[in-house]
């Protein structure tokens, strides 16, 4: 026969054995608890709202020289194993040839590029640099190269180096970068 589960349980009259009653008193004020928790959990929470842990938009880095325009959009702050998007664009004030991009290796240590639109003319590593060609620019037209990748679990770390725009060996324009990568 079923029993009613409703019994109430009977409360103990005293602590468990090894138990005092000094170890049921609070040591320090209820507030400071109150604030301990509120460090614990708002700082990070407070730190990530504003940003200092990565996944904020990507910042903008231009220079205009005589010869082109060149903007690098990309995140400042990146978390590892995260995919991540930078747009390089040129805008030249004259005709060009063949338009190159290169990128300092050290930009992509530890990375792995996914896609690279549109496709290279031609595509070479040398001298610590990765050179993409696309061919002749005119005067004026924007092109836009579009990355997308993803960070490789590792520490911390920032990655320095530079995103330069060039017809074949003149140099157009160029921009310094560093990327902070955190876990």
């Amino acid at each position: 026969m079923p029993q009613d589960s409703a019994q109430p349980v009977p409360k103990p009259t005293s602590p468990p054995f090894g138990i005092g009653s000094h170890h049921l008193e609070s040591r320090s004020p209820p507030w400071r608890r109150g604030l301990l928790s509120l460090v614990l959990i708002g700082g990070p929470l407070l730190a990530a709202m504003l940003g200092l842990l990565g996944g904020t938009g990507p910042s903008a880095t231009r220079v205009r020289t005589p010869a082109a325009l060149l903007v690098v959009e990309t995140p400042a702050i990146l978390r590892s194993g995260n995919w991540f998007e930078t747009l390089v664009t040129v805008e030249p004030t004259e005709d060009v040839a063949d338009l190159t991009i290169a990128l300092d290796q050290p930009l992509w240590r530890a990375m792995s590029i996914d896609t690279l639109a549109p496709d290279a003319e031609k595509s070479e590593a040398k001298d610590g640099t990765f050179s993409y060609s696309f061919g002749p620019l005119r005067r004026g037209q924007r092109f836009v190269l579009k990355l997308d990748g993803q960070i490789q679990p590792r520490g911390f770390r920032v990655l320095r180096g530079r995103v330069a725009a060039s017809d074949g060996d003149r140099p157009l324009a160029a921009v310094a970068l560093s990327t902070k990568v955190l876990p």
